[in-house]
């Protein structure tokens, strides 16, 4: 925004040509004069202003030469180029809780690194009082304006916008791009502006539609093209940046979910909680004023943004925000994180977003190195609103291809469009990094590094016509087995795209066992999503196997709460594993984007052993049989996935999902004289979310339920236990392997991660950027029916006590940014307790985030 300056015009009181001529050239001389002595004798001295502690840069701070009226601000950076009438002279630095520095300047050619220190005894003695604040009363009033101001509450409305997201990864040196790996796709790579070195990643450009009516937002596509160098995970990266890393930014809410973490806003009802807030400014503009304000974080550790926002006078709505994250926040990978947000007034006198631009740097390490820089992936987004009103919209102006067209596509079936306003399009920059997007896929270490990524999410490696996989099956170890492996292998989606046979091979070197499973499933040719699949399997299971597990893990590759850590640590093997023979029919079917559904009938014959013997009163059965049918609903408020090769890949998801499952079904036991049986009827309720508060988040699982019914002990409910020094996130980490059953039960599972509130304030522990971690598990479960009649439920199976169970564990995480380490204590006591669990321990886990 400009201020508003009032120009008169004068008229020319010379007549007469020469008369003219004369003043322009002396005026034309004078110039020349004044440019000549601005370029030969410019006086100006540069420099920057940092905070001492953390080496953040300080925007806005007062630069002035002492005894005279000379001075300027900072920039939003901490640089300054103040102009100089005489040397030596001695310079001062003020900025609002810091120390005053004075620095001596003897000539032009001195550059000024000036380090502030905090002014904590200055910032102590302050009495704020904010009903006398005038700053603090227009801020009441912006977040008093907030609701009514916020776009994502307008209604109706309809828009169009343009996105386009590009991801390279820079800093890589001559060297890579020489190197025997990359020497054939050398010139693949491009240079920035600034001469670095960069692979071009991933590229995307969308044209949407969006029309919002009565709190319903209906969106849609209307043009799209992506690529990038990792086939097999393109849909994977967009939705990972799309929702997760660049998600548009609105700071109207509480707080910005980024990177499955809460950011809060500056103009958040608790905003004063997390920022320095500060009127810095004030300018009239079409006759109606508007304010600056400057925000920082109270914390740099905290994950908090710094900069500054612009509101108008009465609407008090924003007009501009420029947001930053501090390199010192404790946030993992990110090295610089950069919103800016421009909005535009609307026929009706509301403000809508204009364009929003996104940068965004990820590294291992955000410190840079000595020797050389460290490797960056950087993602830049642009989106540009169009045409916001509360009518419809015209339609887009139609544009040959050869003045516009989607990554430069020359032959895409997408329709060629274009804003009616002008957007910039591709580049040279940007086509010669397309380009190379589409030679770096058919080098042979990338195609490699494509199948390891898409094996990350999905848990198969790509074979060819065939995948290997999932791979957290390969190896496991149990009393009754030992060490076992397995092959497991599937057809890939190279094969068929909607039809998938696959299998595995175990083998138990103890027990000298085979073990075996198969499964079909086909993608049925209906509008909404439908999988028909069968599977069948000979093998062996943990009797506390959740009969529900599939649904609280969800994702396929997920062990269902377990770590890798428990793999190879467990002090006493798992003695309690049933045989089972398995086969099942299953239909799934997505109703609509919140709600799918699941019919499974199933038929099942376990197999007694020496740890779990079938008595039936003074007969012992080598079997018994079960016929039952599995119903599931789950409801997820319109979750974010990916569509995997027949399955979905979930997202450290916000909003809770609910799973409503019955298990319905008859057992026969072969009895002498025959075979007895029995009906009955297993009914869970499970939630599963995570809720950010800031910095903090809590993830948790609930789950309850009961089974109806006399039955044999394999069919009740136990909750599962380890015997190892791996932190299972759905397990119970202080439980033997069995100890209840169980056929009314529910259980918490909640976790609580700090985010570094308390850590980021200790000195010295705060740079290890460590998180606090708090963890309660309980379960409570009653033994109503009288099952020893059914089948005698063995000794190691106790009736839960009137007592709920309960764990509660104190850590910390982020330790070298992927371990956790948590002191486990059991909260119950006495020798009822002891029977059945340890009374504390420590517990480890491989844990990465953001």
């Amino acid at each position: 925004m400009m201020r508003e300056k009032n120009f008169k015009k004068e008229n020319n009181p010379y007549e007469g040509q020469a008369l003219w001529r004369k003043h322009v050239l002396k005026y034309f001389c004078l110039a020349l004069l004044l440019l000549f002595s601005s370029l030969g004798f410019s006086n100006n001295i540069k420099g920057k202003i940092q905070d001492s502690k953390t080496r953040e840069s300080i925007p806005f701070a007062n630069v002035l030469v002492k005894n005279t009226t000379n001075g300027m601000m900072s920039d939003s950076d901490g640089n300054f180029n103040l102009n100089i009438e005489k040397f030596p002279c001695t310079i001062i630095i003020k900025f609002i809780g810091y120390k005053s520095q004075e620095v001596r300047v003897e000539n032009k050619n001195q550059f000024l690194n000036v380090m502030l220190e905090e002014d904590v005894v200055a910032l102590n003695e302050i009495t704020v009082k904010p009903d006398n604040s005038y700053e603090r009363s227009l801020l009441r009033k912006v977040i008093k304006n907030r609701k009514k101001n916020n776009p994502d509450n307008y209604q109706p409305l309809s828009y169009k916008d343009y996105t386009r997201t590009t991801v390279f990864l820079s800093n890589l040196g001559v060297k890579t791009s020489q190197s025997k790996t990359f020497r054939k796709s050398a010139d693949a790579f491009v240079k920035s502006s600034d001469s670095t070195l960069m692979m071009p990643f991933y590229m995307d450009e969308t044209i949407s539609e969006h029309a919002r009516k009565d709190k319903v937002d209906n969106s849609h596509i209307t043009a799209q093209k992506s690529d990038g160098i990792l086939s097999q995970v393109n849909p994977q990266i967009k939705t990972i940046l799309h929702k997760k890393v660049t998600t548009e930014f609105n700071f109207y809410n509480n707080q910005i979910d980024i990177l499955t973490r809460g950011f809060p806003s500056p103009i958040s009802s608790t905003a004063l909680m997390y920022y320095n807030i500060y009127l810095s400014d004030s300018i009239v503009s079409n006759k109606v004023k508007h304010y600056k304000f400057n925000f920082f974080p109270k914390s740099y550790k905290n994950i908090t943004f710094k900069g500054h926002f612009w509101v108008e006078e009465g609407s008090w709505a924003l007009t501009e925000i420029k947001a930053s994250l501090p390199n010192s926040a404790n946030l993992n990978f990110v090295k610089d994180l950069e919103a800016h947000i421009n909005y535009e007034k609307l026929s009706d006198e509301k403000w809508f977003y204009k364009t929003q631009k996104i940068n965004l740097k990820l590294t291992i390490n955000k410190k840079e190195g000595k020797k050389r820089k460290k490797k960056t992936f950087d993602v830049q987004k642009l989106i540009c609103y169009r045409d916001a009103n509360t009518n419809n919209l015209a339609p887009f102006a139609e544009m040959p291809s050869s003045s516009y067209a989607l990554l430069n596509t020359e032959a895409s079936n997408n329709k060629i469009i274009a804003f009616r306003h002008e957007v910039a399009p591709l580049d040279t920059f940007e086509q010669s990094a397309y380009k190379g997007i589409k030679k770096l896929k058919e080098n042979k270490f990338i195609k490699v590094a494509d199948k390891f990524s898409a094996m990350t999410l999905n848990g198969y490696y790509n074979l060819g016509k065939l995948d290997l996989g999932p791979y957290f099956s390969f190896y496991r170890k149990n009393e009754i087995e030992g060490h076992r492996f397995t092959l497991p292998l599937r057809t890939s989606e190279k094969l068929f795209k909607n039809f998938m046979a696959g299998g595995y091979l175990g083998y138990g070197f103890k027990n000298k066992e085979l073990a075996y499973g198969g499964n079909v499933k086909v993608m049925l040719p209906t509008k909404k999503r439908s999988i028909l699949s069968a599977n069948c399997h000979y093998d062996y299971f943990d009797l506390t196997k959740n009969k529900f597990v599939e649904f609280i893990r969800e994702n396929p590759y997920q062990q269902g709460g377990g770590n890798i850590i428990s793999s190879f640590t467990s002090k006493v093997p798992n003695p309690y594993l049933i045989r089972n023979r398995h086969i099942d029919i299953s239909y799934e079917h997505q109703v609509n984007k919140s709600l799918g559904i699941l019919v499974r009938p199933a038929l099942n014959r376990y197999y007694s052993n020496y740890n779990l013997a079938f008595n039936q009163g003074n007969q012992s059965l080598s079997h018994f049989d079960t016929y039952n049918v599995m119903l599931d609903a789950r409801l997820s408020f319109s979750q974010d996935y990916d569509e995997g090769f027949f399955s979905r890949i979930y997202y450290g998801n916000q909003k809770p999902v609910f799973h409503i499952s019955t298990l319905m079904g008859q057992y026969k036991l072969p009895v002498k004289g025959g075979k007895k049986s029995g009906y009955y009827a297993n009914v869970n309720l499970s939630m599963k979310s995570r809720f950010n508060m800031g910095p903090m988040f809590l993830k948790s699982m609930i789950e309850g339920g009961a089974v109806l019914g006399r039955v044999p002990y394999p069919l009740l409910q136990m909750p599962r236990g380890t015997r190892d020094i791996g932190s299972a996130r759905y397990h119970f980490n202080l439980l033997h392997h069995s100890s209840f059953a169980s056929d009314m039960y529910m259980s918490a599972h909640l976790c609580l991660n700090g985010g570094g509130v308390l850590f980021n304030k200790i000195p010295l522990i705060k740079k290890f950027n460590m998180r606090e971690v708090v963890s309660f598990k309980a379960y409570y479960g009653k033994l109503l029916g009288n099952h020893d009649k059914v089948m005698k439920i063995p000794n190691m199976l106790q009736a839960p006590g009137k007592e709920p169970y309960m764990e509660m564990g104190f850590g910390v995480t982020n330790i070298f940014k992927c371990l956790r380490v948590e002191y486990v204590n059991r909260i119950n006591k006495g020798a009822y307790f002891d029977k059945f669990s340890s009374s504390h321990g420590f517990r480890f886990r491989i844990e990465v985030s953001f």
